[in-house]
C-alpha cells in the first residue's frame, strides 16, 4: 500500500481559498446590482427633493430659463424638455455654481431648442456625494416638474 493521498490539512486550505474565491465572486457580482446612494445634508439625496422650492419663467427673448431658488436646497442644474408632437427629449444643463436660495440665475438653452408656444417642462438638478467613495453625482428630482407657457 504505498498509494500516497492528499493531506487533511492541505484539502481543508484548497476547499477555504476556494470557498473565499467564490464569495469574492459572488459579492463583486451583487454589488452590481446595488445601486450606489447619494447624499445630501447627511440623508438621501431623494429626500431633499421635496423641499426644493423654485421658479421657473422663459427669458424674453425665449433663448434661456430663468430658475428662481426660493427654497434652502442649492439647485446645481435644471433638465428641461420643450412639449411638442413628438416625445419628450429632455437636455440637462449644469452650472458651476449652484443657484442657492434666494438666488436667481439663467440657463442658456441649447441652440435650435425654440419653446415658442409650446410648454416647456423644467426639473431641478442637485448635487449630492456618492457615500463610500465621496465623489459628487448629479440627481434629477424627477417628481417635481414646473410647466412653463411660451
Amino acid at each position: 500500500m504505498n498509494k500516497k493521498g492528499l493531506s487533511p490539512v492541505i484539502a481543508s486550505v484548497l476547499l477555504v481559498a476556494l470557498v473565499l474565491v467564490l464569495a469574492t465572486i459572488i459579492y463583486l457580482w451583487a454589488r452590481t446590482m446595488i445601486p450606489e446612494t447619494a447624499e445630501k445634508f447627511g440623508m438621501p439625496i431623494e429626500d431633499s427633493c421635496p423641499n426644493v422650492n423654485f421658479v421657473a419663467s422663459l427669458s424674453i427673448s425665449k433663448d434661456s430659463i430663468i430658475i428662481q431658488n426660493n427654497g434652502n436646497v442649492p439647485i446645481q442644474g435644471i433638465s428641461y424638455a420643450i412639449e411638442g408632437a413628438g416625445a419628450l427629449e429632455y437636455e440637462e444643463l449644469m452650472h458651476d455654481v449652484p443657484v442657492v436660495g434666494g438666488g436667481t440665475s439663467s440657463f442658456a438653452l441649447i441652440p435650435g431648442d425654440n419653446p415658442s408656444g409650446k410648454n416647456v417642462r423644467v426639473t431641478p438638478i442637485l448635487l449630492g456625494t456618492k457615500t463610500g467613495t465621496g465623489r459628487s453625482t448629479a440627481f434629477v428630482c424627477d417628481e417635481i416638474v414646473k410647466i412653463i407657457a411660451a
